[in-house]
Formats: structure tokens, C-alpha cells, sequence
């Protein structure tokens, strides 16, 4: 029984330790953007409609006040991109992708216009839905 509580005990002792310093404590956090977006897309023939919900991956707290006290202009920005898109850019899964890394680039560069670093690590789309 001694065989079997000693690693116990040291299991439970390195546990307490890592806890105690702050490993393993991850400070990523995500900012969602919500309401989801509803926007009309394309500039030809009949009306477009693309639903999407955009998380910000954010680390730290203070990337993530700043990230939020911009908000509104970020989305308008993000409208604003999704509107200019076209058919094919929504609809197949690599224009998708670009899709992720322009707006990526957008927030960023405006979170480095406004506080003068990008704060956002990454952008995802949660969901990506298309009527066409």
C-alpha cells in the first residue's frame, strides 16, 4: 500500500506546483462578435444573403478590453468586407480561407492603426452560411 500512496503523494505535490506558478493557466481568450452577420453580398443579378458568426482570439485580458472597447468600428469594417465579396469567393472552401485571412489582416491592421499593436492572434469563422 506504501508502494502505491508515495506516487500518489508526489502526483498530488506537482500538481499543487504547477497550479501554484501559473502553468497551465492559458490566458487565450475569444471575443465574439455578436449578433451574427447578415449581410447582402455580390453587386449582380438577384439578391445574396451570408450569415456568419466571427470569433477573435485574443491573448491576455488587456488584448481583450482593448480588442472590445473597438467593437463597433470592427464590425463595421468586417460589414463592410463581406458585402464586397463575390459568388465565387464565398462558395468554394479556399475562398472561404482567403476570405478568413483578409479580414484577419483587416482587424489587425485596424486594431495597429487604433492602439498601435494588432492584439489579434487569429480570426475563425464559428459558422459560414451562404444563399445565393
Amino acid at each position: 500500500m506504501f508502494k502505491f500512496l508515495l506516487p500518489l503523494a508526489g502526483f498530488i505535490l506537482f500538481s499543487f506546483t504547477n497550479i501554484s506558478h501559473g502553468e497551465g493557466v492559458s490566458s487565450t481568450k475569444y471575443i465574439h462578435l455578436t449578433p451574427a452577420f447578415v449581410v447582402n453580398y455580390g453587386n449582380t443579378g438577384r439578391m445574396k444573403y451570408l450569415r456568419t458568426e466571427i470569433a477573435l482570439k485574443v491573448s491576455g485580458g488587456a488584448a481583450a478590453s482593448a480588442v472590445s472597447s473597438h467593437r463597433p468600428y470592427i464590425r463595421n469594417n468586417l460589414v463592410l468586407l463581406l458585402t464586397a465579396q463575390d459568388g465565387e469567393a464565398v462558395n468554394s472552401s479556399s475562398g472561404r480561407e482567403a476570405l478568413r485571412h483578409e479580414a484577419l489582416e483587416n482587424v489587425r491592421a485596424l486594431m495597429t492603426e487604433l492602439e498601435g499593436s494588432p492584439y489579434v492572434d487569429d480570426l475563425y469563422f464559428e459558422n459560414f452560411v451562404v444563399q445565393n
